[in-house]
């Protein structure tokens, strides 16, 4: 099916003011096809009487749920393995030598999807510096737009697929345990994780001097002036030697931010 000109139009402004997200002439289609899925899931006849029902009363949830479908979430663990191995043996041991006297380390997965990004990380963090870390403060904080997504991380539960894009066996069998419809996350690993959701473009917790933030792929589908309103933000909350990891195609733009690259 097709949306009217005035109904793409509707759906381009709501995802706009809720996410930022730009989205294009050419993506009609797509949003056609996303919208679809949803009306079928939520009960709804057709695509029509589900903006219908988005023009005539303010109902978050209904706009929740139309912005979680146009939303991309793809993911992997450990993806683009260079960034992890940059993690490894560059970003966090630096990070670790300054946080010393503090013992403590403040880490923010700020789109994390599924949550496959996080999860790798803990798994970096139990295998390579699990002595180091002894007695510190170490929070790692994993949010997303999305209450769906955030529901599967928070449950560390993985179908055969998803475990097999990027996990070795090893990792497989050290961090998760088989069940009969996949797999989860060990207790030891959930436990390293909290899971919030946070809106970037609306309010944020009590966040200070945090030492890293990941926030990968995810500029890159925003108008630029809520990117450069996050990058503000960011530099507002995060330690003044912390650093920031974006996608390899995204940049600070005008913001004073420390950003990790590969090498």
């Amino acid at each position: 099916m097709s949306l009217t000109s005035d109904d793409f139009e509707f759906i381009r402004e709501l995802v706009d003011q809720q996410l930022g997200m730009a989205l294009e002439d050419d993506q009609q289609e797509f949003v056609a096809t996303r919208l679809s899925a949803l009306a079928r899931r939520l009960g709804t006849s057709n695509v029509e009487i589900l903006i219908a029902g988005l023009r005539s009363a303010s109902n978050r949830a209904l706009q929740q749920e139309v912005c979680e479908a146009l939303v991309t979430h793809e993911t992997s663990f450990f993806r683009d393995q260079h960034y992890f191995d940059e993690l490894t043996q560059r970003v966090i041991p630096t990070l670790t030598q300054a946080r010393v006297a503090q013992r403590r380390l403040k880490i923010w997965c700020a789109a994390c999807s599924t949550g496959q990004e996080a999860y790798s990380l803990a798994m970096i963090l139990r295998e390579q510096f699990n002595e180091r870390l002894r007695g510190w403060n170490v929070d790692l904080l994993a949010s997303d737009f999305s209450s769906k997504a955030l529901q599967q991380a928070k449950s560390g539960h993985y179908s055969d697929v998803e475990m097999s894009r990027g996990l070795t066996p090893a990792r497989q069998a050290q961090h998760f345990r088989r069940d009969a419809s996949g797999w989860t996350a060990n207790e030891q690993l959930q436990k390293m994780i909290r899971f919030e959701r946070i809106n970037l473009l609306g309010s944020w917790p009590d966040l200070e001097n945090v030492d890293l933030i990941l926030l990968r792929n995810v500029l890159i589908y925003m108008r630029p002036v809520p990117r450069q309103q996050i990058l503000q933000r960011l530099v507002r909350v995060l330690h003044p030697a912390g650093a920031v990891m974006l996608g390899s195609t995204e940049s600070t733009g005008s913001a004073e931010i420390t950003c990790v690259r590969p090498r």
